[in-house]
């Protein structure tokens, strides 16, 4: 069993036969659409989403398929798997506690993270062969818009001679008020003469697999990003590094567009007719909204006494499933119980009353 293996069957657990194993795989691949930013929220699977986006389909089922013959699951009749209680004590005594990426968000951060990755790693680069008067190195990132990111960082800073010391002061403190081992980043780092490690060299050094390493990077990056963001002016220099232009990245791009159309008024039929896309698929855009954009009010959509009702249902049957509750209560729309189903991932109200 690899830390790859548990962390599938952590969010096969959380998912309980509710969708099938493929669902799981698009959320640790980061798959853009609603269905996978929807069931990342739903079952609170958010620190796993674009986790692995390079995961290939035959490898994923290589591992169901150890997990099937370890005894943790059972797989169903539609590609769903039920963890054993032999699973859940797997997970329990190999995954919980400090095994767990208690820092991740892929969902927050997926985008975010190599972005901030790049533009550290090269600043350090360059800072540290600035401070030796070196100018003859090949840049450990190649991407023209990162080169110039870095280069107009360092040259509008207006406290630029000390920016190597302020760099390394800020990733300390930063380091000092967090869980994690900070040499997981550092041995990755490059600088004078002095070349990064890849992942199987520090996978190695640090006596884990490499899959391992790849979740432990991440939940040190995303520990970063959380503490920067909600401290700015105590890192202003990593907050710079930190900061995306796009600030609705978490949003599919044609959701964006809906959600645009939706703010000038229009009804979801005007939308859907506006757009040419079926009402269905509006409906997606709209979970997808509730979900990630907090303010949105879902009245025009259910009222609060049927949003207690659809609670109260999943709750009792301990479903989140859309035709059982449907069958309890006739009188409302699939529509209106995905709003509710999706108003409750996102307040956490059924994951507190269970």
């Amino acid at each position: 069993m690899t830390y790859l293996n548990y962390v599938i069957l952590y969010c096969l657990l959380q998912i309980n036969g509710e969708r099938s194993i493929y669902s799981v795989f698009h959320i640790l691949k980061g798959k853009k659409s609603s269905q996978s930013i929807q069931d990342a929220h739903i079952f609170h699977l958010q620190p796993f989403f674009l986790s692995l986006p390079r995961l290939k389909r035959p490898y994923f089922n290589q591992k169901v398929r150890e997990l099937t013959e370890a005894g943790c699951i059972t797989m169903g009749e539609n590609d769903n798997a039920i963890v054993t209680p032999g699973g859940v004590k797997a997970v329990n005594d190999h995954f919980m506690g400090d095994a767990f990426p208690s820092n991740m968000n892929g969902l927050t951060y997926g985008d975010q993270t190599r972005l901030f990755w790049m533009r550290l790693s090269l600043l350090v680069q360059v800072l540290s062969n600035a401070k030796r008067q070196e100018t003859l190195y090949y840049p450990v990132q190649r991407n023209k818009y990162i080169q110039e990111w870095v280069k107009n960082c360092i040259r509008t800073n207006p406290d630029r001679d000390n920016l190597s010391t302020i760099l390394y002061k800020e990733l300390t403190t930063v380091f000092g008020v967090m869980k994690g081992d900070p040499s997981i980043l550092v041995y990755r780092l490059t600088g004078y003469k002095d070349y990064g490690w890849t992942e199987l060299q520090v996978a190695e050094t640090l006596g884990m697999n490499e899959e391992e390493l790849r979740f432990r990077f991440l939940n040190l990056l995303h520990g970063i990003l959380t503490v920067v963001e909600r401290d700015p002016s105590g890192y202003p220099l990593l907050y710079s590094i930190s900061l995306n232009s796009d600030h609705r990245q978490n949003l599919t791009i044609s959701t964006s567009k809906t959600y645009d159309l939706y703010k000038r008024g229009h009804s979801l039929e005007e939308i859907s007719r506006i757009r040419k896309l079926k009402l269905n698929t509006i409906e997606d855009h709209v979970i997808e909204l509730i979900l990630t954009q907090g303010e949105l009010d879902i009245d025009p959509f259910i009222t609060r006494e049927d949003y207690v009702r659809v609670l109260q249902v999943m709750k009792e049957s301990q479903t989140k499933r859309l035709k059982p509750i449907k069958e309890k209560l006739p009188q409302l729309t699939y529509f209106q119980i995905r709003v509710a189903i999706a108003k409750a991932g996102e307040t956490r109200e059924f994951a507190a009353g269970t």
